[in-house]
């Protein structure tokens, strides 16, 4: 039985493909090609970037999690958009040192104009229809790639990389870097240092590797930092999607020479969004009360 054009939750896990990469890829492949061809409906690559994140971050904490696709596809343009907003309120109240790094991804969503708002809700369904909650509720599944990372390259020429010297570590080679750095296992509580960590694959790759090892990564300390506000705040989002538990610092600064120079700043800004979320619970209070599903 399809429900609004997709088969139930289950049998779309089962039809998935078994390899995550590969179904993170189809994901990216189909998310690019959409927005391309629609001319990004709803703005540039931040704005792609930001759909996915929230649709991710919406996704069950488990396999046998409800069936949010179910329940996002039926709404209406306007449903579409409150359901986006909350996922970020929910993880400014969550985590907020964290959202705050999220801003450029969902800022310019509260002033979505009607056309904007239909290509991000159309976007939105071209993701569920493409199993990214599926993918993102499995951590098996979400940790084999970077899918924000895999799709903010598509969109980024390779002039554009250039320039900037960013350039995407394929899952392979992140997944073989942690497997010799992680030989031996760590002891819990050790901290991981990334001072330039693009959208965060070496990270994932250290997180998976953890997990391989019957460790939990949320026993670590982590710190992620990048000079680009974008990569920076996929590597917030990743943090979450991952499971890198509470003890995760994300900075987007030049730590060029260490994160040494860069404590100070990073934990001032760390305290300045608690005291605002003291001030500000919800970041976005017109959709405060809309419908949306529930993790």
């Amino acid at each position: 039985m399809a429900l609004y054009g997709i088969p139930p939750a289950g049998l779309r896990r089962a039809l998935a493909p078994d390899d995550g990469g590969t179904h993170a890829h189809q994901i990216v492949e189909q998310a690019h090609g959409w927005w391309v061809e629609h001319h990004g409906g709803a703005g540039g690559p931040a704005a792609a970037v930001g759909v996915v994140a929230a649709v991710a971050l919406a996704a069950p904490r488990s396999a046998e999690g409800p069936d949010h696709g179910s329940a996002l596809l039926p709404l209406d343009d306007d449903g579409v958009a409150a359901v986006l907003l909350r996922v970020w309120n929910g993880l400014w109240f969550a985590a907020p040192t964290l959202a705050d790094l999220t801003r450029p991804l969902h800022r310019w969503l509260a002033d979505a104009d009607r056309t904007q708002t239909a290509g991000l809700a159309n976007f939105t369904r071209i993701l569920v229809r493409a199993g990214l909650l599926e993918y993102c509720s499995d951590i098996r599944r979400c940790e084999s790639e970077d899918v924000l990372g895999l799709l903010l390259q598509r969109f980024r020429s390779r002039a554009e990389r250039q320039q900037s010297g960013a350039f995407f570590t394929p899952a392979r080679a992140a997944d073989a870097h942690a497997q010799i750095l992680l030989s031996p296992p760590p002891p819990y509580g050790a901290r991981f240092l990334e001072p330039c960590a693009g959208t965060g694959t070496i990270v994932r790759a250290a997180a998976a590797t953890l997990r391989h090892q019957g460790l939990d990564p949320a026993q670590f300390h982590w710190w992620l930092n990048d000079l680009d506000p974008i990569s920076a705040a996929c590597c917030a989002v990743n943090a979450v999607l991952w499971r890198l538990g509470p003890n995760v610092t994300v900075s987007c600064a030049n730590a060029l020479h260490g994160i040494d120079g860069i404590e100070a700043e990073v934990h001032a800004r760390a305290e300045a969004a608690l005291r605002a979320r003291t001030r500000r619970p919800v970041l976005y209070p017109a959709v405060a009360h809309a419908a949306h599903p529930s993790r």
